[in-house]
C-alpha cells in the first residue's frame, strides 16, 4: 500500500516551509499567493505530507487543476511523494471503475491513503461529486491549483463546503473584472491570501533569473484604430448599461455576459494581432542576427493578420489587395523562411510526443526558438528560455504574469533573461486633438497597455527607456508617448 512521504532529494526551501506553517497555523484553510516558477506544487505536496502524518497515515488527497496537461505533471509530482494517484478526465468510462473502488476501500479502512487528479472541468459534475460526497470530509484535503479559475460561477458551486483542509495555489488570485468571483474565493478558503511570496523575493534569493524589459512602441493603423474605437464603444455602453464603472470594469461578471465576452476577446484579438507588429520583430531578428537568436518564446495572439499581396509572406491566389492569415502561421514563416531560424510553432494541436521531442530540441539549442500562443501560460515549464518576443499580452494581469514566470525560471546556462514587448499604441495623428472621444478612447488602450510595462519595469534591471548595449531597444520612446497621451503619472 503506497504512502506519502518527502521524497529523498527534496530539500524544502525556507519560504516553502513558512508557506506550509502558515496555511497550518490558518486550520488548514488558505490560498498561497506564490510567484511563478516557485514551486508551488511542492510547496502544497508538502503540506499534504504534513497533514498525512498528522492523520496518523490516513488522507483523501483531491488535487484539481485546469489541463490535462497539468494533471499528468501533478501525477507525476505525487508519484515522486510514493503515492499511487488516480486520474480523472475525460470519458468517464475510463477512471470511473478504478476510483469508485478507491473510495470503497478508503471508506472501509482497507486503503489508507487515497488520491485523485482531476481537471477542473471534471470535478465541477455531478457524477465526480457524488463520488467525493463517499468521503468523509474532515479526512479530505482538496488542493485547486491556479485557484483563479474555481471562482467562475459554473466552477465554484461546486466548490465542497464538507471538506476541512483546503488549500488554493496561484500566482495571480485575483480575479480579472470579477470582484464577485474572486469574493467567493477568497471566503471559501475562509482565511483568504495566507502566504505571498513575489517577484522580487524570488529574484533576490536567486530562485528565479534576473531580466531585461524591452518595450517596443507598435503604433495601430488607421483600419485597426477604427475598429478598436468601435469595439470600444459599445463594451463601454454595456458597462454602462451594468453599471460597470467604465471602461476598466467593476463587478460585472464576464462569464454571465456573453456578448461582452465576445467583444472583449475581439478587442484583444485587435491590440494581439496589430499588423505593425510583424514588421518590428522582423527588424528587431535581422538587428540581433538570425544566427544569434537562440532558446527564445515567442508568443503569438490568436487572431488573424491584414497581410499585403505584395509582401514575401502573402499567397494570394487571385487579384485581392490582402488577405487575412493567423499571426502564429505568419511568424512561423518569417521565421523559418524568410529570416533561416531554426523555429517550430508549439500549440494544444501539437501532441504530447511532439511536445517533449520538441521541447527536448530547444533545450539542446537544435530549435532556436518555439512559437506559441496561450498553451505556455500555466503550467508548462520552459526553463531553458533566455528570451522571449511577446507579440500578444492581454491586458489581463493573470496571462503576462504567468508568461514572465514561464521565461524567468532559472537554467544552468542562462545568466539573465531578455524580455521583449510589442507595446500596442493609438496612431501619432490622435495625441493631437486630447478633447475627442477619440482620444478618450485610444488614450485608455494605451494606458492599459503601460499598466503592464508598469509591472514588467517594476523588477527589472533596467529602465525602459535606457539605451542598451548589445539590446536592440528605442530610447526615450515610452517617455515620448505618455507626454503625448498626458499620461507622465504612469
Amino acid at each position: 500500500m503506497t504512502s506519502l512521504t518527502l521524497p529523498g532529494w527534496l530539500t524544502p526551501r525556507e519560504y516553502q516551509s513558512e508557506a506550509v506553517r502558515t496555511w497550518e497555523s490558518s486550520h488548514g484553510q488558505g490560498i498561497l499567493n506564490m510567484a511563478t516558477g516557485t514551486g508551488k506544487t511542492i510547496t502544497a505536496l508538502i503540506a499534504a505530507t504534513d497533514l498525512y502524518t498528522l492523520q496518523d497515515d490516513r488522507l483523501a488527497l483531491i488535487v484539481a487543476a485546469p489541463y490535462t496537461h497539468l494533471v499528468d505533471q501533478w501525477t507525476a509530482d505525487l508519484e515522486e511523494f510514493g503515492a499511487t494517484p488516480f486520474r480523472a478526465y475525460g470519458s468517464r468510462s475510463g477512471w470511473t471503475s478504478d476510483i469508485t473502488g478507491a473510495v470503497t476501500e478508503f471508506t472501509s479502512g482497507a486503503r489508507d491513503l487515497l488520491t485523485v487528479v482531476t481537471t477542473h472541468k471534471t470535478f465541477a459534475t455531478k457524477h465526480f461529486q457524488r463520488i467525493l460526497t463517499r468521503v468523509d470530509g474532515t479526512e479530505t484535503m482538496l488542493i485547486a491549483d491556479e485557484v483563479h479559475h474555481m471562482g467562475a460561477p459554473h466552477l465554484r458551486q461546486f466548490l465542497p463546503t464538507d471538506v476541512r483542509a483546503r488549500l488554493g495555489l496561484s500566482a495571480t488570485p485575483e480575479r480579472w473584472y470579477d470582484d464577485e468571483g474572486t469574493d467567493a474565493l477568497l471566503s471559501y478558503f475562509s482565511n483568504g491570501i495566507v502566504y505571498d511570496y513575489g517577484l522580487a523575493e524570488a529574484i533576490a534569493n536567486g530562485y528565479l533569473s534576473e531580466y531585461y524589459y524591452i518595450p517596443h512602441i507598435i503604433e495601430l493603423t488607421d483600419d485597426e484604430a477604427d475598429s478598436y474605437l468601435a469595439v470600444s464603444k459599445a463594451i463601454g455602453r454595456i458597462l454602462a448599461d451594468n453599471d460597470g464603472g467604465g471602461q476598466t470594469g467593476g463587478s460585472i461578471d464576464i462569464t454571465d455576459d456573453e456578448e461582452l465576452q465576445q467583444l472583449l476577446i475581439r478587442r484583444s484579438r485587435l491590440v494581439g494581432t496589430a499588423r505593425n507588429k510583424i514588421q518590428t520583430l522582423e527588424s528587431l531578428i535581422r538587428e540581433i542576427g538570425s544566427e544569434s537568436i537562440h532558446h527564445s518564446l515567442i508568443y503569438c495572439g490568436d487572431g488573424r493578420v491584414e497581410i499585403d499581396a505584395d509582401s514575401d509572406i502573402a499567397e494570394t491566389t487571385n487579384d485581392d489587395e490582402t488577405e487575412l492569415k493567423r499571426q502564429l502561421r505568419i511568424v512561423t514563416e518569417l521565421l523559418g523562411t524568410d529570416l533561416g531560424v531554426r523555429a517550430h510553432q508549439f500549440t494544444y494541436e501539437e501532441n504530447q510526443k511532439t511536445r517533449e521531442r520538441l521541447l527536448n530540441d530547444f533545450e539542446d539549442g537544435s530549435l532556436q526558438a518555439l512559437i506559441a500562443i496561450r498553451c505556455l501560460d500555466e503550467g508548462l515549464d520552459v526553463p531553458a528560455t533566455q528570451t522571449a518576443f511577446m507579440l500578444a499580452s492581454s491586458s489581463n494581469p493573470r496571462q503576462f504574469v504567468q508568461r514572465r514566470g514561464r521565461i524567468l525560471r532559472p537554467h544552468e546556462n542562462k545568466r539573465h533573461s531578455i524580455i521583449h514587448d510589442f507595446i500596442v499604441t493609438p496612431p501619432a495623428a490622435i495625441s493631437e486633438n486630447s478633447y475627442t472621444d477619440t482620444f478618450s478612447i485610444e488614450r485608455q488602450l494605451l494606458k492599459s497597455e503601460l499598466q503592464r510595462v508598469a509591472t514588467f519595469t517594476q523588477n527589472a534591471k533596467n529602465h525602459p527607456d535606457a539605451n542598451l548595449s548589445n539590446i536592440p531597444t528605442t530610447e526615450g520612446s515610452l517617455r515620448t508617448l505618455k507626454n503625448n497621451f498626458n499620461l507622465m503619472d504612469m
